[in-house]
């Protein structure tokens, strides 16, 4: 799979959505995010509250 990276068509895409709804996205947030996708673990709520609590995959 190719990774995701702030660059990326992917990312673009989903910033552009938000920002049509008045969101943004805070950089420390989705560089985290972007390293979770990339790791190629499956996503749950567990993994996302440790990685928004602890930084750490």
């Amino acid at each position: 799979m190719k990774k995701i990276t702030v660059n990326s068509l992917e990312y673009k895409r989903v910033e552009k959505n938000l920002t049509l709804e008045n969101f943004t996205i805070d950089p420390i947030i989705a560089k985290k995010a972007m390293e979770v996708v990339n790791s190629g673990q499956p996503i749950t709520p567990k993994l996302i509250r440790d990685v928004l609590n602890n930084g750490k995959i």
